[in-house]
């Protein structure tokens, strides 16, 4: 998709033939994302796939550094650890059931220091002073009102994504979609096994609001993403061949909030083709 006119702070691009790991450090300075914040970083490895030659494992380990450079050991790094095996009937085990939703979460969930949100759907894997209290959230529901994400709305975290677009990265939307209670969605209940860390395993059940699969509900965000820019709440900034976006998670529930106000299926490609 074409990228939409956006606010960009610090302008930062590159334009030599690779990108070192200070660059994506840079960027993220660029749009705003400052030492002692709580930032949720949907990332692509294509990022770590510019830089100078070197194994896959020490390309990813590198962007992660790189991120945690410019949130500050100070600051909270969150990044998505979703899997959905839960949902086939598997059981979710916290410390070893694999995030599916790239190498770069994947190998953050792994690291040492991290841990890892409960819900055996959408966790969170966190590091930082406010990872513990992220991690501690009950499970109930994936994007409820007492969800992990409402946290995240109610300390107003930086929402990146990095190197990969908001149709992407925009799980947080499916937190506004829930508590809006759009009608393309509806509550589902998915029971299984949990093994908690400490590896004792009990019956646990999470709320998902699952899409309607009888409507064009696909998610389609690029209404959001346009207003977002458009209203300046969108800052871009260039790394190599990639683009990072960072936007508030007031700013995006607020925007998303508006749209489905002026439109209820604004957010998915039913709305798209009006």
């Amino acid at each position: 998709m074409a990228w939409p006119a956006a606010q960009k702070v610090g302008g930062v691009s590159t334009t030599r033939a690779t990108v070192v790991p200070s660059d994506v450090t840079d960027a993220l300075r660029a749009v705003g994302i400052q030492k002692s914040g709580i930032v949720l970083v949907h990332s692509d490895a294509i990022i770590a796939a510019q830089f100078p030659p070197m194994s896959a494992e020490e390309r990813v380990e590198q962007l992660i550094a790189a991120i945690q450079a410019a949130v500050g050991e100070s600051g909270t790094l969150v990044m998505p650890a979703f899997s959905y095996s839960f949902a086939k009937g598997k059981p979710f085990d916290v410390l070893h059931t694999p995030s599916v939703v790239g190498m770069v979460s994947e190998r953050f969930r792994t690291l040492p220091d991290v841990c890892r949100s409960s819900d055996p759907l959408f966790s969170l894997a966190c590091r930082g002073p406010l990872a513990q209290e992220l991690c501690a959230i009950p499970i109930g529901e994936c994007f409820g009102p007492k969800s992990a994400f409402a946290a995240l709305h109610r300390m107003n975290a930086q929402i990146v994504d990095l190197g990969c677009s908001l149709s992407r990265g925009g799980t947080f939307v499916h937190y506004v979609e829930t508590v809006r209670g759009v009608d393309y969605r509806y509550n589902k209940i998915f029971s299984g096994a949990l093994v908690s860390p400490s590896g004792e395993a009990h019956e646990c059940s999470v709320t998902y609001n699952v899409r309607d699969l009888t409507r064009n509900s696909e998610r389609d965000f690029r209404r959001l993403q346009t207003r977002l820019a458009n209203e300046g709440k969108l800052r871009t900034a260039n790394v190599g061949r990639s683009r990072v976006m960072a936007v508030s998670a007031n700013d995006l529930f607020d925007t998303a909030w508006q749209l489905l106000n002026e439109d209820p299926t604004s957010l998915i490609a039913e709305g798209a083709e009006k």
